[in-house]
């Protein structure tokens, strides 16, 4: 009993367990935010910043989201590219299904809409069992990080409208985030081959896209490629990982 009395709660767990993602997810939101101030052409940025940090809980669709206001892009294409930056996370949930089947639907919802990179990760390590103890444990661990971002992206926000800011380079956060990624992954032999898949399936909708229709729009033609090559290269791939 005295050893129970002792052991952290669930709070407190879930609190500590979240910390490593406060600092990515402060510091990206923020170069995001400067962004939107500065950029986004938007009266009451701090509060576009807040609404669209609450429901876009992606950074890539964050920094995406400032070109989009600005240029007015079309729906469907935003439609398209939502989609294919954000399809992996379906595969995230199918290996919740079971931890989350039991929690009400409204959590439920939450969860689903707040799953990311980060997130994920750490609520595959829950320390409890599916039930009621687990559930409450990564829905505080998805709170937290929720709150994390649009801290970041509303701190950004804030500062980008009332400070001067030299905004050359701040874009570039995010493809520095993925290289660093990029790079720490392909150290594993297993991950080069994917990486590879995706470096050609870009550089081959940029030169056809570019050279026949002169357009720079690549990204969901290259999305589209690399989805139909990782298929196809699928029991490889598995091959090499055994």
């Amino acid at each position: 009993m005295e050893a129970a009395s002792h052991k952290p709660s669930i709070l407190r767990q879930a609190f500590v367990a979240s910390l490593p993602v406060l600092t990515g997810y402060s510091t990206m939101g923020f170069a995001a935010g400067v962004l939107l101030a500065l950029h986004g052409g938007l009266s009451f940025s701090w509060l576009w910043a807040g609404a669209s940090s609450a429901i876009l809980v992606s950074g890539p669709l964050q920094f995406l989201f400032v070109d989009w206001v600005r240029s007015g892009a079309a729906y469907a294409d935003v439609a398209a590219l939502v989609v294919c930056l954000n399809v992996r996370y379906s595969l995230y949930g199918l290996s919740l299904l079971d931890r989350f089947a039991a929690a009400p639907w409204p959590v439920r919802v939450y969860l689903v809409g707040t799953i990311t990179d980060e997130t994920y990760a750490l609520q595959v390590q829950c320390p409890y069992p599916p039930g009621p103890r687990g559930t409450r444990y990564c829905l505080l661990l998805a709170a937290f990080d929720h709150a994390y971002w649009i801290f970041g992206v509303v701190a950004g926000a804030v500062a980008g409208a009332a400070l001067p800011f030299a905004a050359k380079g701040i874009d570039f956060a995010m493809t520095a985030l993925f290289l660093v990624i990029l790079t720490d992954q392909c150290r594993e032999r297993a991950n080069r081959l994917p990486a590879l898949v995706g470096a050609v399936s870009a550089v081959a909708a940029a030169a056809v896209l570019y050279f026949v229709f002169g357009s720079w729009k690549m990204l969901v033609p290259a999305m589209a490629l690399i989805v139909v090559a990782l298929l196809l290269l699928r029991p490889k791939m598995e091959l090499s990982r055994r």
